[in-house]
């Protein structure tokens, strides 16, 4: 491992109208012991034209080229071929604040993981994500807060995903690669692949820095990344996730208060999949035969006997009320309200 080297990874795939605003932000950050690993996983627009641009305009830029094999594929190429003692995945949508490595990695020397926050950047408009946590703290607090939320954590389900993603956190390479962590494929899980990979890496981790200072750019108008399409088989995917998640919690051997965590996880699971169905072909009261399916699955129908409604503000308590008692039409109906407010 090369010390004081970063390994910068980052997977590209059709991104050609915003790759140069992304590597601009890699190549010029103010810290320059960098290892840039870009992987072209099989574009078929400029992106790959861009790529070699840049690789012949800076020396630390390593570019692989590989046929179209999916995000995961991608990441675990670059984790491969990393030699720096510690590395960061951005996506290539996305971008960095300037400073973003200097003022991130010193928090690194006696923590296992560094986790910062974020931008969400909307067209004409950006809305800074704050984490609601700083400092230094175990492994396993962060590993439970990804399993999901519990208690005054409920106050607001947006935060469900805040602190799971795989970019945004500075890593060691050697707990990646002695323990052999690596991203799953998506196609298999349906959603939540930096989750487990994030879940992983820190039951192999004594203790993490979370720094509630926004430096990584996430993108939320990129029209091929965003996840506002219909997604078929979805529900099978998610429960196959939820087996994965379950598995780990057992082979863990994990407390209470992690299966607390996974049993919310699991009921506000039914706002991504409400969302998903409301982007289906098929007939309005198809959707809601779908929304009962789903509140008598066999993960939610148990899970939400259990969910305690009182950590919830009004409206929520109000939604998560319509499917803890099962009445799918009003719940979808806020749904339909839900997806009104963020399209604006």
């Amino acid at each position: 491992m090369n010390n004081n080297l970063i390994s910068v990874i980052i997977p590209v795939y059709n991104v050609s109208k915003y790759l140069r605003q992304c590597l601009d932000s890699i190549i010029n950050q103010t810290y320059k012991d960098l290892e840039i690993i870009l992987i072209n996983d099989g574009s078929t627009d400029d992106s790959l034209k861009i790529c070699q641009e840049y690789e012949l305009l800076d020396s630390r830029i390593l570019l692989v080229s590989q046929e179209n094999r999916g995000l995961a594929a991608s990441r675990n190429k670059g984790i491969q071929l990393a030699t720096a003692e510690y590395l960061l995945f951005v996506d290539s949508d996305d971008w960095l604040e300037l400073n973003t490595i200097e003022s991130v990695l010193p928090f690194i020397e006696n923590s296992d993981l560094v986790c910062f926050s974020f931008i969400k950047q909307y067209e004409g408009n950006k809305v800074v994500r704050s984490f609601e946590y700083n400092g230094k703290y175990d492994a396993a607090f962060l590993q439970r807060r990804i399993t999901g939320p519990i208690k005054d954590e409920l106050h607001d389900p947006s935060h469900l995903e805040t602190m799971v993603t795989a970019w945004g956190k500075i890593y060691k390479t050697s707990i990646i690669k002695d323990n052999n962590i690596f991203a799953k494929n998506i196609n298999e899980i349906g959603a939540w692949e930096d989750g487990l990979f994030s879940w992983e890496y820190l039951n192999n981790a004594k203790s993490v820095y979370i720094l509630d200072k926004a430096f990584y750019n996430y993108r939320k108008f990129n029209p091929i990344s965003m996840t506002s399409n219909y997604k078929k088989d979805f529900l099978n995917k998610t429960n196959f996730l939820f087996d994965l998640i379950l598995t780990n919690l057992k082979s863990n051997n994990k407390s209470e208060e992690y299966y607390e965590a996974f049993n919310n996880r699991i009921c506000l699971s039914v706002i991504g999949l409400g969302l998903i169905e409301t982007y289906n072909t098929t007939s309005f009261f198809s959707k809601i035969k779908f929304i009962k399916t789903v509140l008598d699955s066999k993960y939610h129908k148990p899970a939400f006997t259990k969910l305690k409604l009182k950590y919830f503000p009004f409206h929520w308590r109000v939604f998560f009320f319509f499917a803890k008692y099962k009445m799918p039409l009003p719940l979808f109906l806020m749904i339909l309200m839900m997806k009104k407010i963020i399209k604006k």
